[in-house]
C-alpha cells in the first residue's frame, strides 16, 4: 500500500473526526484547522509503510517536515523504534525479551 494511500485515509479519518466534533460542538471554530498533502518521499517495497508514517507523524512540525526521510535509513529507523519500545517502562513485558536474547 501506498504512502499516498495511507495519508489520504488518515486525512479522511481525520476530517471524519472534526465533522464529529463539530457535530457535537458546534461552537467550536474548525476553520482554524489546515489540511496539508505534502509530496513526499515513497518507500521502495510493500513492507516499510508503517515506518514510514511513523517518521512522518515523527519528524511533522509547524505544517512541514522537520527534515527529509530516507529510503536507505529505513533499517535504523525499523531497529531504533523498536529498541525504543523494548526499553519503555511501561513495556511489562521487557525482561521476556532480554531473556529471549540471550539463549
Amino acid at each position: 500500500m501506498s504512502i499516498f494511500i495511507i495519508l489520504y485515509q488518515v486525512k479522511v479519518s481525520v476530517l471524519s473526526i472534526v465533522i464529529v466534533i463539530q457535530e457535537k460542538r458546534p461552537l467550536m471554530d474548525m476553520s482554524e484547522f489546515k489540511f496539508v498533502v505534502l509530496e513526499v518521499v515513497q518507500q521502495l517495497n510493500r513492507t516499510d509503510c508503517d515506518i514510514f508514517v511513523i517518521k512522518f507523524i515523527e519528524l511533522w512540525s509547524n505544517g512541514r517536515l522537520s527534515r527529509t526521510i530516507a529510503n536507505d535509513k529505513v533499517t535504523k529507523y525499523r531497529e531504533k523504534l523498536l529498541t525504543q519500545l523494548i526499553m519503555l517502562p511501561q513495556n511489562e513485558v521487557r525482561e521476556n525479551v532480554y531473556q529471549f536474547m540471550d539463549h
